[in-house]
C-alpha cells in the first residue's frame, strides 16, 4: 500500500545540519510516510549521510544526480511521490515530533484545503532560538499577503495535496528564488490555503549575507510572480516586497543582528539576545541602536530565560 505522506527533502551541501533534519522526520509520531531525499550534486558528504539513513530505515529513499537546482529537484520529487499528501522539508530545519500528525488530521478534516502551513520557531545556525514566526491562518489573509509579494507561509512547513499541485503544473522553473510564493498564488486559485497556529518546525536562518544584485533578482522574480497572478485574476495589485536577508554590507549585517536581538529579547531568549547584541556592537561599535539593545536588555530581564 502507498504511504499516506510523501516527504520531499531536497539536499545540496547540507552536511552540518542534515542528520538532525532527517532524524526529526524519522522521529515523527505519525509514521506512515516515505522520505524522498534527493541529493542535488552535493560535494560535502551529504549523500553519504542520506545513504546511511536509508540503510537503517526503509522509509528513506535516496536519489542523486548532478546539480540541477531546487525547482527541478522539487518537481522530480513530486513526480516520484506515492502519497497524495506532500510534506515539504528543508535539509537544515527541524520538525517538531507531532508535525505530521497534526497536519494529516487537519487535511483529513478540511478537504477544501490544498495547502497547509504552520508557525515556526526561528533558530540561527547554532540552533539558538530567536522567536516565534506566526503567519496568517485563514485563506483570504494568506492570499492577500502573497498577492503583495510578502510570503505568508514558511516553505518547509507546508503540506500539500499532490493532485492540486499537479493540476497547476508544480513549481515554475521561471520563478527561481520565488518558486514558493508563485505556487501558493496558483494553488489559491483552485482551493483553500490555511496555516495552523501550532509551531510545527524549527526554521533555521543563517548569518550568510547575499549581494544587492541577488536581492534585486529575488525581488524582480517575486514581482513577476505577483504580476502574473494579478493578470490571471484581473485585479490591480500593489507590490510590497521587503528584503528578508542581510546584504553584504556592515550596515545591513548590523541591522539584522539588532533585529534578531530584539526578537530574542521579546521572546525571552536571553542567551540569544546577548549573543546578537554583542555581535551588533562588534560589527558597528558606534551604533546607538546596538548600544540601546544591549543596555535595555541589561536593565530589564525578558519574560523567560534560555
Amino acid at each position: 500500500m502507498s504511504p499516506r505522506v510523501s516527504v520531499l527533502l531536497p539536499v545540496y551541501n547540507a552536511a552540518p545540519y542534515l542528520a538532525q533534519a532527517v532524524q526529526s522526520v524519522l522521529d515523527q509520531t505519525f509514521t506512515d510516510f516515505e522520505l524522498l531525499a534527493h541529493d542535488d550534486g552535493s560535494t560535502d558528504g551529504s549523500l553519504a549521510i542520506l545513504q546511511d539513513f536509508a540503510a537503517r530505515d526503509a522509509r528513506v529513499v535516496v536519489t542523486s544526480e548532478p546539480n540541477k537546482g531546487l525547482i527541478a529537484t522539487l518537481n522530480g520529487l513530486i513526480d516520484r511521490a506515492q502519497a497524495e499528501l506532500l510534506a515539504r522539508m528543508d535539509a537544515d530545519d527541524i520538525c517538531l515530533p507531532d508535525r505530521f500528525e497534526k497536519q494529516v488530521a487537519w487535511m483529513q478534516d478540511h478537504p477544501e484545503t490544498v495547502m497547509l502551513g504552520g508557525a515556526t520557531l526561528l533558530i540561527d545556525s547554532a540552533a539558538r532560538p530567536i522567536g516565534i514566526n506566526v503567519s496568517p491562518t485563514d485563506h483570504d489573509a494568506i492570499d492577500a499577503r502573497n498577492l503583495r509579494g510578502i510570503t505568508a507561509i514558511d516553505h518547509p512547513t507546508v503540506m500539500m495535496r499532490k493532485s492540486a499541485v499537479a493540476s497547476v503544473d508544480g513549481y515554475d522553473p521561471a520563478c527561481e528564488t520565488a518558486e514558493d510564493i508563485d505556487l501558493w498564488l496558483r494553488l489559491a486559485e483552485i482551493g483553500q490555503l490555511a496555516t495552523m497556529e501550532d509551531v510545527l518546525l524549527k526554521y533555521r536562518i543563517h548569518d550568510q549575507s547575499i549581494s544587492a544584485r541577488q536581492q534585486d533578482l529575488q525581488a524582480d522574480t517575486c514581482r513577476r510572480a505577483c504580476e502574473a497572478a494579478w493578470a490571471r485574476r484581473g485585479i490591480d495589485g500593489r507590490f510590497e516586497y521587503k528584503p528578508w536577508r542581510m546584504e553584504n554590507t556592515r550596515a545591513s549585517r548590523r541591522d539584522y543582528f539588532i533585529q534578531y536581538g530584539w526578537r530574542a529579547w521579546g521572546a525571552g531568549f536571553r542567551g540569544t539576545w546577548r549573543h546578537y547584541a554583542l555581535k551588533a556592537l562588534m560589527t558597528d561599535p558606534a551604533s546607538a541602536a546596538a548600544w540601546k539593545l544591549l543596555v535595555f536588555g541589561l536593565l530589564r530581564r525578558p519574560d523567560r530565560d534560555s
